[in-house]
């Protein structure tokens, strides 16, 4: 009996799902994890067992959503089956996926369940290196009974035991150990799950002893109301839980609709609720699943992945910045006012693109120089992820495409209405830059119309005779290349003790078509951005930006005239073409 009803419920929920993706006028996805059947509790269970899927980007590491099927807590064996339902959109918005299989009600009583997605949780942290997982963000998203167990993962975050009336449940168990990592979550999202057990009966009160849910206890709902409470993630809602999303149809008849209506009241009632999305004619998985709920949910991972920091109180400028990520700019760091309310069409802010060190997808080096730049009033959008600490960031080189890709991202923001940047960038004036590899980076992109000045710190193109001396994949371009500039261009290097000193004076002396001048410190190739708020490097470089992007004429002074102020500063030396005057 217990196995056809199993049956029946699987099938009903497949059948459902692939009627609604054939609708869309797609076909189903196909199911090829990168890492199969990978136990996470240590045993042979294949109840204990997940699906990795991660995106065929090429990135080293990818932030995680964990999915969980819904069958009434009845199945062991479904994670394929949520990958078809949810995990598509999910990959495809470029996140690692990962499918986790839980033990049955007729495996286990409750909570069991829960000790397994906490067991999951925490194997994926203690071995996100081995399966290329950036476990900074993990979401975690389930439908019907897959939907209740994700809610209870998030509303539970950090939380062992919970005694309820004379009942005490272990909520974090030990399944697979790991138990020096974490197994909270970042966000959640809920498929219409049954989240209020206490009122599943016509929103009124308890289901039956035959219910799925009496079957996860072990006994009828209304003889164990300590129970009930305690598989109820209503019960559990504060206001240090994560945020969640919630979808639910009006049409569904399995799983109430006021479940949801509960939950998200009291979600909201504790400032946790991102939003709860009523699908007019949504059933149990038909028409709720749909392009735009899906888009709905990704768009919610994208956001509540995105890292921000705020460095060196943001910055000494009149504008407070702030270091983050935008999620529809990925593999880049933006540094940008935190108030953005004081920029618009008339006041806008003009934009620096970096290129980065040794060419590294990271901005970890140059962080704090960047940083003071956007405190100043301009945005900064550096190549690379994100540097939460200031080490060395391991992972391939980054490409010359990205500072294009800046460059597109920015102007399309500026006139997208439903964009924070909306008509608050000054898109006529852009400042392309870059330190050593990224200022080959920079010069290799010298010739986009879009550009109105270049910022050359620490580097030059490459001569012939010292060509060797490059690092492999750098880009090369030959000194044909510098009749390309169309710009006023500066050129900030170490001194004589900079490796790239002699590449870019040599630039230097050759460019007499544009503005230039090459300013020099004498700290060799390592620059001043490491310094508090980057050191002398910062002064010079927002003098140059002060002045072609905004036009300050008191920042000028810093490079006009015989009495330029740099050739007065410590330490300073500062050289001009004919056409710098």
């Amino acid at each position: 009996m217990k196995k056809t009803l199993i049956f029946s419920i699987m099938l009903c929920l497949s059948s459902l799902t692939m009627a609604q993706t054939h609708a869309r006028g797609f076909n189903m996805p196909e199911t090829a994890p990168t890492f199969k059947n990978v136990n996470y509790a240590g045993d042979k269970l294949e109840a204990h067992n997940l699906d990795i899927y991660l995106p065929d980007t090429g990135k080293p590491r990818y932030k995680v959503v964990v999915i969980i099927y819904g069958s009434a807590w009845f199945s062991n064996n479904a994670k394929q089956m949520a990958f078809m339902s949810v995990g598509k959109p999910l990959l495809d918005a470029g996140f690692a996926v990962v499918s986790i299989n839980h033990r049955s009600s007729g495996d286990a009583k409750f909570p069991a369940q829960i000790n397994d997605v906490k067991g999951a949780l925490r194997f994926i942290r203690a071995n996100a290196s081995k399966y290329k997982l950036d476990t900074s963000f993990i979401g975690i998203t389930g439908f019907s009974s897959g939907g209740h167990l994700s809610s209870l993962a998030g509303v539970t975050n950090g939380l062992k035991k919970r005694t309820v009336g004379n009942t005490t449940v272990d909520i974090e168990g030990t399944v697979g150990g790991n138990l020096d990592f974490s197994s909270c979550v970042d966000a959640v999202v809920d498929w219409f799950g049954p989240v209020d057990m206490a009122h599943m009966e016509n929103c009124k009160t308890v289901k039956d002893e035959k219910s799925p849910e009496a079957a996860l206890i072990g006994g009828a709902p209304a003889q164990n109301p300590d129970l009930v409470a305690l598989i109820s993630p209503i019960t559990y809602v504060c206001d240090h839980n994560p945020r969640f999303l919630v979808f639910h149809g009006d049409a569904d008849n399995v799983v109430p609709h006021c479940q949801s209506e509960f939950f998200s009241a009291a979600l909201k009632k504790a400032g946790c609720l991102e939003n709860f999305v009523t699908v007019a004619g949504g059933q149990h998985g038909p028409k709720t699943f749909n392009d735009e709920t899906f888009k709905q949910m990704t768009d919610f991972f994208l956001k509540e992945s995105a890292l921000s920091k705020v460095v060196e109180d943001g910055g000494t400028g009149a504008f407070k910045a702030v270091m983050k990520e935008e999620p529809t700019l990925p593999a880049h760091t933006v540094f940008v006012p935190q108030d953005l309310t004081k920029f618009n069409a008339q006041n806008p802010l003009p934009v620096l693109v970096w290129g980065n060190g040794a060419c590294t997808d990271s901005p970890w080096e140059h962080f704090k120089f960047l940083n003071e730049i956007a405190s100043h009033g301009f945005v900064v959008l550096a190549t690379g992820y994100i540097p939460m600490e200031e080490k060395p960031y391991q992972g391939p080189m980054s490409k010359t495409t990205q500072q294009i890709e800046s460059i597109d991202w920015i102007l399309a923001q500026n006139a997208d209405p439903a964009s924070p940047y909306y008509n608050k960038i000054d898109t006529k004036h852009i400042c392309l830059s870059g330190m050593s590899c990224g200022g080959l980076q920079t010069l290799f992109n010298c010739a986009d119309p879009r550009v109105s000045a270049l910022m050359i710190c620490n580097s030059g193109l490459f001569k012939i005779t010292n060509a060797a001396q490059a690092m492999p994949n750098m880009p090369m371009p030959d000194k044909t290349k510098l009749n390309e500039i169309h710009t006023p261009v500066l050129y900030i290097l170490g001194g004589k003790e900079d490796i790239a000193y002699e590449n870019g004076m040599d630039d230097f002396y050759r460019i007499k078509h544009v503005p230039a001048a090459a300013a020099n410190f004498p700290v060799g190739h390592g620059g001043t951005y490491r310094q508090p708020h980057g050191g002398e490097f910062s002064v010079v470089a927002l003098a140059w930006l002060q002045w072609q992007l905004k036009g300050d004429q008191q920042a000028a002074k810093m490079f006009v005239g015989k009495n330029n102020l740099l050739s007065k500063r410590e330490g300073w030396t500062l050289e001009k073409n004919k056409k710098m005057k």
